[in-house]
């Protein structure tokens, strides 16, 4: 089991994207949008497709997922990393939950392109809707967070209730939250997550892993991608190197 993970260094939205296919309406470039409606993502006109983010140089990569989408339990990401023209890296992933689809690589990698094969041919719409991704680097702290983390949903249903008490409810969406607590964040991580908590404060999605080392079942159940916000930074231990905050993490729809 490894330490935590957080994603806040997104190559989606810094590099060059391009798709073997895409709806005119909906091209690939919608991936750079942190809303996650299937209105506003990559559509692609079949059930197989492969996405290319090519960086201007070589730069780090670990984790790689596509979130908000309407992928069937079959389907299946490659994920291939090239460095000055030759392959250093591929993986693949077949396990998807909460509509999203994640691959780890074991250990930092430096590429400068990545490119990821999505396939599933038994997708009952007939097309692939693809409207958040993730690719680049995880931070992880020194130790690891608090068993004091909980989850939490918001639900979004419209009720009616007649007048014999028969309830009627429609059902809107379903958001997943997470409140990540820590009570011994360093020094060194404090500096990492001023950073990182800025960057979510201009609305930029962040990737939240438990438990970057399990397996990709896992990974799909578990991981968050949305925004971020933190409470207080304080000292509860003294002058020790140990210092708490919670973190808010909302599921972006």
């Amino acid at each position: 089991m490894e330490n935590c993970a957080l994603g806040w260094e997104n190559r989606v939205l810094s590099a060059a994207l391009t798709a073997s296919a895409q709806v005119s309406a909906l091209p690939v470039e919608n991936l750079r949008r942190p809303q996650g409606a299937a209105s506003l993502g990559w559509r692609v006109p079949g059930t197989a497709a492969t996405l290319t983010i090519a960086a201007t140089s070589a730069v780090s990569w670990r984790a790689f997922g596509l979130f908000r989408t309407n992928l069937s339990a079959a389907a299946q990401i490659t994920v291939t990393l090239i460095s000055g023209g030759n392959t250093v890296w591929q993986g693949s992933a077949q396990a998807v939950a909460n509509g999203q689809i994640l691959l780890v690589a074991p250990q930092v990698i430096t590429a400068d392109t990545a490119t990821i094969a999505i396939s599933d041919s038994g997708n009952p719409d007939g097309y692939l809707s693809i409207p958040l991704a993730y690719a680049g680097p995880l931070w992880q702290p020194v130790r690891n967070y608090s068993t004091e983390s909980t989850s939490d949903r918001t639900l979004g249903v419209d009720s009616v209730t007649t007048l014999g008490g028969a309830e009627f409810v429609s059902a809107r969406w379903y958001q997943r939250s997470l409140s990540i607590a820590h009570q011994s964040y360093g020094d060194a991580d404090a500096v990492v997550l001023e950073q990182i908590l800025r960057v979510a404060a201009t609305g930029q999605n962040i990737l939240f892993l438990p438990d970057p080392s399990a397996t990709p079942d896992v990974l799909a159940a578990k991981a968050l991608l949305g925004r971020l916000s933190g409470n207080d930074l304080t000292n509860p231990f003294g002058n020790a190197d140990r210092h708490a905050l919670t973190l808010t993490l909302t599921e972006r729809l």
